[in-house]
C-alpha cells in the first residue's frame, strides 16, 4: 500500500538522483553486467576504429580525414535493412508482451 510517507519521499526533488543511482545496486543491473560492459566496450572500441580508419564528422559539423588511410582496413558497417525489417514485429512483440503483462496484474 502507497502511504503518505512514500509519497514525501517520491516527490523530493533529489529522487531522480537516488533512483540513478540505485540502478547499479539493482538485481537485474548486477545479473546483466558484464553483458552490458561488453557490448559498450565492442560499441567504444568499433567507433573509435572507423573514426581512425574512416574520419568522422564532430558536433560542430566539421569533417575530419582517417587518421590510417589504409586500404587493406575497411571502414566497418552493417547494413539498415536488416533493422527495418525487423523493427515493426520487434514493436509489435513489445506491444503484446506488455498488454499480457498488464492483463496478468490486474488479474492478481
Amino acid at each position: 500500500v502507497y502511504t503518505h510517507d512514500d509519497w514525501k519521499k517520491h516527490r523530493s526533488q533529489d529522487r531522480f538522483i537516488t533512483f540513478l543511482a540505485a540502478v547499479f545496486k539493482s538485481g537485474v543491473y548486477n545479473n546483466l553486467s558484464g553483458e552490458v560492459w561488453a557490448t559498450t566496450l565492442t560499441a567504444a572500441a568499433l567507433v573509435a576504429y572507423n573514426a581512425l580508419v574512416g574520419g568522422y564528422t564532430d558536433l560542430d559539423g566539421v569533417q575530419h580525414t582517417a587518421v590510417i588511410s589504409a586500404s587493406f582496413l575497411p571502414q566497418l558497417t552493417l547494413p539498415l535493412n536488416a533493422f527495418t525489417l525487423t523493427s515493426p514485429s520487434l514493436g509489435l512483440l513489445l506491444v503484446f508482451r506488455t498488454n499480457s503483462s498488464y492483463k496478468r496484474w490486474d488479474e492478481a
